[in-house]
C-alpha cells in the first residue's frame, strides 16, 4: 500500500465529530462494543442505506446479521475523513470493498443520519492512494448506453 499523508488515525486536528466516527467504526461496527450504539447514536437515527432498518435497532440488527459475520471485518482502514458543519464524510477501505459513509450529527453530538456509497474493489490489489493508469474500459462499460 502507498503511504497515506492524510491518514485520519495520524491526524492531530480531528473535530469531536470526526473522533466519534472513528471510534464508532473502530470499536462498534468493526469491533464488538455494541454499547456505543446507545452512547453515540441518537434514538431517532435515520438510516438511508437501502435494506437497513431505522434507529438504533436497525444498526443492531445489521451488526448481528451482517457486519459481525463479514470476513476480515476488523481489517479496515480509514482513507479520508472530512467534517463540515454537522456532517462527517469517511472514505474507508475494507478487504473487498470501498465505502464512503456520510453522517449527520445532531445538536447533542450524536449520530443522527447516515448515507453511504459502496463498491467492490475496482481491481485486484486495489490501493486508493495509488495513482491510476488510464484505461477507460471500466467507465465505458459502466456508462454504456442502455446499461
Amino acid at each position: 500500500m502507498q503511504p497515506n499523508p492524510h491518514d485520519p488515525r495520524q491526524r492531530t486536528d480531528l473535530t469531536p465529530n470526526e473522533r466519534t466516527v472513528l471510534r464508532f467504526m473502530d470499536e462498534c461496527l468493526h469491533g464488538d462494543n455494541l454499547e456505543l450504539i446507545d452512547e453515540l447514536v441518537a434514538e431517532d437515527y435515520i438510516q438511508h442505506t437501502p435494506g437497513i432498518g431505522q434507529g438504533r435497532d436497525g444498526i443492531r440488527r445489521y451488526f448481528h446479521e451482517v457486519a459481525s459475520k463479514r470476513p476480515g471485518r476488523r481489517d479496515w482502514r480509514p482513507v479520508h475523513l472530512f467534517a463540515c458543519g454537522d456532517f462527517v464524510i469517511l472514505h474507508k477501505l475494507l478487504p473487498t470493498t470501498v465505502i464512503v459513509d456520510i453522517l449527520r450529527f445532531n445538536a447533542e453530538g450524536k449520530l443522527a443520519e447516515h448515507w453511504d456509497v459502496v463498491q467492490r474493489h475496482p481491481e485486484p490489489g486495489y490501493d486508493p492512494m495509488k495513482r491510476s493508469e488510464e484505461d477507460l474500459s471500466r467507465f465505458a462499460a459502466l456508462f454504456a448506453a442502455g446499461a
